[in-house]
């Protein structure tokens, strides 16, 4: 891409369209502009940029100006850029790469005039010089080239210090002497442009006036410059007439033979074919339609009506840059809307704005005060997906063009939109895929949210039976306990089904003493004591309540219980504390230490620990509880923390705030 970018900035018009597409941010400011077009470049489809490079070289639209013309405008730009970088480096200008910027683009609005302005050619042939030029423009169109340039260079995001450079680059050296060095580096390129042709002594002189340096060593200066400016476009086999490097208003800007080098015809079909392969990635679609209305069609991006499937009305799409688009509905038979018969005769239209609004049609009128011109250009579109229009902004004065520019608008667009339909397409096709999912999971659910239920009903019956047989007082304590469990398993099981949060519902607090010894009572024989394990529980019995719910903070015990008794060998601890008064980021809280003298973890599966969907664990099902477990902590505001070293067991740790007290 730096290859192609090196050509590209021989031309100020190939990186004005460049630029153009992606204007220059804080971040290019400074940088060699090679390096900034060969950036925008990379971001470009392969397919685009080579219709693009056709189109330049079959025709600019209004063909007004020749293939040699064009050459001796960009070769005199290309090198008063030159002559700009080295004096701004002879000069001690610290950024001599904004001076080659200036110097490149300070006459693209000359071009722009020769291509647009009426009668132009007229007023370029009759220009003795570059000031009296100046003078004519002002008096006929309300501006001049440098004046145009700069606002064209404004466009491409140059900084004011740079316009500013290209808008004086022809202003007396007298009047200039005392501007930013900038313009003073301009003024004096031009100047030594000049003296090339003309050896006037008075443009030598104002040279020297401008940049302080001498005028042999500027006599020198000019000479290398030319010598490397030769060598430069040698090697591209680009044909260098004697005056393309000095006067850029002496070029005939008339017909000549070259108009007819390529075949329409040709040029017609290869410019489709190099179209329709722009667009490859539906995902990039509409990003690449925006650069190649730019590039291929010299238009600013579009907005894009699709035909409702629902009714006979063009829907506008979607669109970032113009929100409320989706919410202009425009009947194909609407007789009065240009959009709409741009459907129905499948033939581009165009809109012009009257003198009084909203003429025949308000939709039309408010969607060109949307795109900010005074008329619209409307392309039909239709693929195996959809229909529809793409509006172009397309002011009342411009002049879209003939011959072949309709049918790349065609190709372009077609191309465009069809890859952006089957994107629409197959996004729809996911979000009717996951519905059908998402239904039969619910169904599913249900279903076994149904089916779990008549168990643990049977189960709850017959502890209830088991309960009114027995004496031992602890047993009843502990039959107790596994009902309560029972009950808060069916409520998981039900809440699954709903699809409700799965934070256990009830008091907004606990009693975490409480909770710890019911759990010890309940499971400590079945997880721990079995194996040899010693359960150590450290708690105050006037501990203040925390603020969680009850059974979610069961829920997160028991994930770490369950964990700890499959680490700890046999004959191993566990040792659970709880302590309040902690306080943690700013308020008062409650620590639960859970530590086990067990093996310990590896560092990088603790980094991984609470990572939802990590496999922290072999086992069926398993790595699912230490990510519920942060989820459920981090759902009241409180935080869990892990520490573990291979062979020095693990310690969780976990903040809970404690429940107001009134």
């Amino acid at each position: 891409m730096h290859d192609i970018a090196r050509i590209i900035v021989l031309d100020p018009v190939l990186v004005f369209e460049i630029l153009r597409t992606a204007p220059l941010a804080g971040t290019d400011h400074g940088a060699p502009l090679v390096d900034i077009v060969a950036n925008r470049l990379v971001r470009i489809d392969t397919g685009l940029l080579q219709a693009w490079s056709l189109r330049h070289m079959i025709q600019q639209p209004q063909r007004r100006i020749t293939a040699r013309a064009h050459r001796h405008h960009a070769l005199h730009s290309l090198f008063v850029a030159e002559l700009a970088i080295n004096l701004a480096r002879e000069m001690g200008y610290p950024h001599p790469d904004q001076a080659a910027a200036a110097g490149l683009m300070h006459d693209i609005g000359l071009l722009w005039l020769i291509e647009y302005g009426d009668e132009y050619p007229k007023v370029l042939a009759d220009a003795i010089d570059e000031r009296g030029l100046s003078a004519v423009e002002w008096e006929r169109y309300g501006l001049d080239h440098a004046e145009l340039s700069a606002e064209l260079a404004t466009r491409c995001g140059f900084p004011p210090g740079i316009a500013d450079a290209i808008a004086l680059h022809q202003a007396e050296a007298d009047a200039v002497a005392g501007a930013h060095p900038l313009v003073r580096i301009i003024a004096a390129a031009e100047e030594l442009a000049c003296y090339r042709g003309s050896q006037s002594a008075a443009s030598l002189e104002g040279a020297s006036h401008l940049t302080k340096i001498d005028g042999s060593l500027l006599v020198s200066l000019l000479a290398d410059t030319t010598r490397g400016m030769q060598d430069k476009v040698r090697g591209l086999d680009i044909v260098v007439e004697p005056t393309m490097l000095t006067l850029p208003w002496s070029a005939a800007a008339g017909a000549d033979a070259e108009r007819d080098a390529i075949d329409s015809g040709i040029a017609r079909t290869a410019l489709n074919a190099f179209s329709r392969s722009a667009f490859i990635d539906s995902a990039t679609a509409r990003q690449g339609f925006d650069v190649a209305t730019r590039l291929l069609l010299g238009l600013d991006a579009p907005v894009l009506f699709v035909k409702s499937p629902d009714d006979d009305a063009l829907v506008g799409a979607t669109d970032i840059a113009h929100p409320g688009l989706e919410q202009i509905r425009i009947s194909t038979r609407d007789e009065h809307s240009v959009l709409a018969e741009a459907f129905r005769k499948d033939a581009e239209s165009r809109y012009l704005n009257g003198q009084r609004p909203p003429g025949r049609c308000a939709a039309d009128w408010q969607l060109a005060r949307w795109l900010n011109s005074d008329g619209l250009l409307c392309v039909p579109w239709r693929n195996s997906h959809e229909a529809g229009v793409a509006v172009f902004p397309c002011p009342n004065t411009e002049k879209p063009g003939s011959d072949i520019e309709p049918a790349l608008r065609r190709s372009v667009t077609d191309a465009a939109t069809a890859r952006i339909s089957e994107r629409r397409s197959d996004e729809q096709m996911r979000i009717d895929l996951e519905d059908s999912i998402a239904r039969r999971y619910v169904d599913h659910a249900r279903r076994v949210a149904h089916e779990v239920s008549n168990p643990l009903t049977v189960i709850k019956t017959y502890l209830g039976m088991i309960d009114e047989r027995v004496e031992d007082a602890t047993l009843k304590e502990q039959l107790s306990l596994l009902s309560d469990e029972l009950d808060r398993v069916g409520s998981l099981v039900r809440k699954a089904s709903d699809f409700t949060s799965i934070t256990p519902s009830g008091p907004a607090h606990s009693g975490v003493a409480e909770i710890l010894h019911d759990l010890r009572a309940l499971y400590g024989e079945a997880l721990f004591s079995r194996k040899g394990i010693s359960f150590e529980l450290r708690t105050s019995p006037n501990l203040p309540a925390a603020a969680i719910p009850p059974d979610a903070l069961k829920q997160i015990f028991l994930n770490l219980f369950k964990n700890a008794a499959e680490a700890i060998p046999d004959g191993g601890k566990l040792t659970v504390s709880a302590v309040a008064g902690i306080n943690a980021n700013g308020s008062p809280c409650m620590e639960i230490r859970v530590v086990d003298n067990g093996p310990g973890l590896a560092p990088e599966r603790v980094e991984t620990l609470f990572t939802a969907g990590a496999r922290n664990s072999d086992k069926p099902g398993g790595g699912v509880g230490l990510p519920l477990v942060r989820e459920l902590v981090g759902a009241v505001d409180g935080t869990i923390l892990c520490r573990s070293q291979p062979g020095s067991g693990t310690v969780f740790q976990i903040y809970l705030p404690l429940a107001a007290t009134h």
